[in-house]
């Protein structure tokens, strides 16, 4: 869509929000730079699809979700300011971000520092570890939801920020028209854990972690540990591909840094690493030469 016809440019959403710029398109939203009237504070404001405002249970799914991760208190998680419906549409507003996703970054540098993805990983821990003690589970961690803001004090390479929490799993149950196969497995094929391949497997908080190791593979390395433009070769790759070595790819790596990703990748969930801040001080661990 060309962006002076988009319908939502200038509108005024539930009477708070006056939108003034596109930010970024997905296939459940859109997201604005917006400005709260109230207090002349810009924001982002995410739209979300129409179709989800009219299933009553993905409604329902969506308030429950934010409630949830509005009493985050990390500082690398995003600050929510409001959300709600405002005629077929639900919005969230929440702060405005500066810098640039992790996918970004990657696309202009594609292998990182080894200190630099150490960085960014416990930063993300850090969230990831709040939220599993409360039950969120992220279900879409990937470089995309992987912030990487302006440092907040001199000598820190950036400040992270994990978004889009749980917003996946408002999906979960719901068949809508028009959602793709990717969106229908409650995450991104690229980033899913085995038992998320696997129907009927419950998944819980080590499968973030799985897409986390994944991200560790594809910042150190260039690549991802596995890929395929076929959807069902790429879930079968999860399932049942070894993980391949990364110092194959970069041999500088440090001499314990398969045997992490063996264990961050395991098939096999009760294999992995049990908990964001072990992830990350095995990560630690692993770097040291």
């Amino acid at each position: 869509m060309n962006p002076s016809d988009d319908p939502n440019l200038g509108s005024i959403v539930a009477g708070r929000y006056r939108v003034d710029a596109l930010l970024g398109s997905g296939e459940m939203a859109r997201v604005y730079l917006a400005e709260q009237l109230s207090m002349g504070r810009p924001v982002a404001l995410k739209l979300l699809r129409p179709e989800i405002a009219r299933e009553p249970d993905a409604v329902l799914r969506f308030r429950r979700e934010v409630e949830a991760v509005t009493r985050l208190r990390s500082p690398h998680a995003i600050s929510f300011y409001d959300f709600g419906q405002s005629d077929d549409t639900l919005f969230i507003a929440m702060e405005r971000l500066d810098g640039e996703p992790l996918r970004a970054r990657l696309e202009r540098e594609p292998v990182l520092a080894p200190d630099l993805v150490l960085h960014i990983v416990t930063e993300a821990c850090e969230c990831l570890a709040e939220a599993h003690g409360a039950g969120i589970i992220h279900r879409d961690l990937k470089p995309e939801n992987v912030f990487l803001c302006t440092p907040l004090a001199a000598g820190r390479p950036v400040h992270v920020k994990v978004v889009d929490f749980g917003l996946a799993k408002i999906l979960e149950g719901t068949r809508l028209e028009g959602i793709t196969a990717k969106n229908s497995t409650v995450g991104t094929p690229a980033y899913l854990a085995p038992e998320r391949v696997t129907s009927g497997m419950k998944d819980d908080e080590r499968a973030d972690l799985y897409a986390l190791g994944v991200m560790v593979f594809e910042m150190l390395t260039g690549q991802r540990p596995y890929d395929s433009p076929n959807l069902i070769q790429m879930l079968r790759l999860h399932r049942d591909a070894p993980v391949p070595s990364a110092r194959a790819l970069r041999p500088e790596l440090p001499a314990m840094v398969d045997a992490f990703l063996r264990q961050a990748l395991a098939k096999d969930a009760a294999a992995r690493f049990g908990s964001a801040e072990a992830f990350a001080r095995a990560l630690a661990g692993a770097l040291e030469r």
